[in-house]
């Protein structure tokens, strides 16, 4: 490969990475503003219960819209029950406060007996 075509090479590559770097800045920013299960008319593709949808009766089928509004992070929409989240982490806490507790104490090895 002479000077000339490696350098045209490189010119290529570096307008490839320019038009790459601009599409997944735009997709970093809407990925926390637009419902990735939102389609363009607004319905929602989820295959799942979210809190965002929304039944809206159509000419024979009813199918779920997307509430979303761009608002506010859609992410914890997700949760069916969001302060079971916060719940369980507790509950982590909580056994390993223990286990720590055990281990000081020696029960784990006359358990493991």
């Amino acid at each position: 490969m002479t000077d000339s075509e490696a350098a045209e090479l490189r010119k290529r590559l570096d307008r490839i990475g320019e038009i790459f770097g601009d599409l997944v800045s735009h997709a970093e920013k809407t990925s926390i503003e637009r419902c990735p299960y939102r389609d363009r008319f607004d319905s929602c593709t989820a295959l799942f219960s979210c809190r965002n949808q929304q039944s809206v009766v159509g000419e024979s089928v009813e199918k779920p819209q997307c509430g979303h509004d761009g608002v506010f992070d859609y992410r914890d929409a997700w949760e069916a029950k969001p302060g079971h989240a916060e719940n369980v982490k507790q509950k982590i806490v909580s056994i390993r406060a223990e286990a720590e507790e055990r281990r000081g104490t020696g029960e784990i090895e006359r358990e493991q007996l």
